[in-house]
């Protein structure tokens, strides 16, 4: 036990919140695709277990394995890409830009106004539902823009969920046909920003082997949530979507404020 808190580099007092974090994490992750960082980023900073910046280098890791897990084991998982090119291929390149403002950006402002139009938006459409898609006119230039905000959010803070998920409800996918986008889209990001928070030393030698060991306890989680997910119908998945979007933004502010 002893050489493996010296491997972790953090007490057993602090391992084991941190694992419980990252398995609720991973459970959300389960049912929904998305939410494992948000959460254990969250805790981890709320209870004062990991500076922001070593929580954010835990997640890295469990990202690319949960969201790998996702994008493998979806039906049509090409569809995706065929899809959504334009929205990858912005993405990629404004995470590498977030991922070199990290070390300096005040990101306070950010979540204020991204949390407080991600919170109404997920309240509306709580309240009253989008009857319809929105139009593929609509889906050309929306989805590069969707692209370019969560890519900037999440190399600064690895949560590029909010927007993309805004984008994703308004296109009325299905549960599967959400499950199997969210898993590609969030693998393609997951391995280059790895190699970016490795380069500018988020990601390092003495935080790499906690980070790897943090996606045992997540697919614990996601293993949970799949199941949970069967039992859920096409209207309850919706719904749960948009109230985790909904906490999502009402964290933002939280962070944004304190």
């Amino acid at each position: 036990m002893d050489s493996l808190v010296e491997l972790l580099g953090q007490p057993a007092g602090v391992l084991i919140p941190l694992a419980i974090a990252i398995t609720v994490g991973g459970v959300i992750k389960g049912i929904t695709a998305i939410g494992l960082p948000t959460v254990t980023i969250s805790f981890a900073i709320t209870f004062h277990l990991l500076p922001p910046k070593e929580a954010i280098a835990l997640v890295v890791v469990p990202i690319i394995v949960t969201n790998l897990w996702q994008a493998i084991r979806a039906h049509g998982r090409i569809d995706p890409l065929k899809r959504f090119w334009p929205l990858i291929a912005v993405f990629l390149v404004c995470l590498w830009i977030g991922s070199k403002l990290l070390a300096v950006m005040n990101t306070h402002l950010l979540f204020a106004i991204l949390g407080s139009a991600v919170a109404v938006f997920a309240a509306s459409n709580l309240w009253k539902p989008r009857p319809h898609p929105i139009t593929p006119g609509t889906e050309r230039w929306a989805g590069p823009v969707a692209g370019v905000i969560g890519g900037l959010l999440g190399g600064t803070t690895t949560i590029w969920g909010p927007p993309l998920m805004m984008y994703f409800v308004l296109l009325k996918l299905t549960k599967d046909e959400w499950i199997r986008t969210i898993g590609m889209v969030w693998f393609t990001g997951a391995i280059p920003l790895a190699v970016f928070y490795w380069q500018n030393g988020i990601l390092n030698p003495s935080n790499v082997y906690l980070s790897a060991a943090a996606c045992v306890p997540g697919m614990v989680g996601i293993l949970i949530g799949e199941q949970i997910r069967k039992v859920i119908n096409e209207e309850a998945f919706r719904r749960v979507m948009l109230f985790i979007l909904f906490l999502f933004g009402l964290n933002l502010i939280r962070r944004a404020i304190f």
